[in-house]
């Protein structure tokens, strides 16, 4: 399998990194973890072809990483991908947060689309646990505190993605005192996809020498943070990177 760090910002995108989105790579088809923006163009500039998109996880509500949903879910649906030789005959699932999110996508493709479509997107709920296997692909959902709302806690995730004998556990976005970190199952997965910008990395890092992963690798950066990665990474004993935009993880 292989992970492509499509956008690798921290909140607002810079002259260097875009708004998050990550897109795994499988002989069954392509999954796309979050879609901040621009997130249609960065799989274009990859050679990612639409027709393998079987479906999208979304951390969170926060735009930085939905923004570039509907500029997924427009190329999706082009006739020209339903008409190319490479038509695999199956529509994305989209997974969101909350039912209001799914609400709000559908009246926003409606209004794009006038309606046409709608049958053709299959918008779905994510909940805690074992919320999606296709039969090759299963994907948990665990929940963290990023967040909150006038003292309440909103549906935020960390996904933990298992295939072809592979785990790779995606943080999203945690907790300034990063208490929520999945250290269970980032202990044996192959490969984690962790956020650097929500907290310091002094704090992260007792949850990081708990863990043995093939790989730690950072996302969601924030330049400050990426300035500290060679003396914060120096004391663990397995790799570990930052990741830029367009950057490629096999595991």
């Amino acid at each position: 399998m292989k992970l492509i760090t499509l956008g690798t910002g921290a909140g607002n995108p810079s002259m260097t990194r875009n708004n998050s989105a990550s897109y795994l790579e499988t002989a069954h088809g392509g999954y796309l973890i979050d879609a901040g923006a621009p997130a249609a163009a960065s799989m274009i500039r990859k050679g990612i072809d639409f027709n393998d998109l079987r479906a999208v996880f979304i951390t969170h509500l926060h735009e930085d990483h939905f923004g570039g949903l509907s500029g997924i879910l427009n190329n999706r649906m082009r006739p020209s991908v339903r008409k190319s030789p490479k038509w695999r005959g199956f529509w994305p699932e989209i997974w969101l947060p909350t039912e209001e999110a799914v609400s709000v996508f559908r009246q926003l493709m409606n209004l794009e689309h006038f309606g046409d479509d709608d049958d053709q997107i299959l918008y779905r709920v994510i909940q805690p646990g074992l919320f999606y296997d296709d039969g090759y692909l299963k994907v948990r959902a665990v929940p963290n505190r990023h967040c909150r709302r006038k003292g309440k806690i909103l549906p935020s995730y960390c996904f933990v993605l298992e295939a072809e004998g592979k785990k790779l556990v995606c943080t999203g976005d945690l907790s300034h005192d990063v208490t929520d970190f999945p250290v269970e199952d980032a202990s044996d997965a192959d490969l984690v996809l962790c956020e650097l910008t929500h907290f310091h990395p002094d704090a992260g890092m007792p949850y990081f020498r708990r863990i043995h992963p093939g790989k730690l690798v950072f996302n969601h950066v924030a330049e400050s943070y990426e300035k500290l990665f060679p003396e914060f990474s120096g004391p663990l004993d397995y790799p570990a990177a930052v990741a830029h935009d367009g950057d490629e993880f096999e595991f």
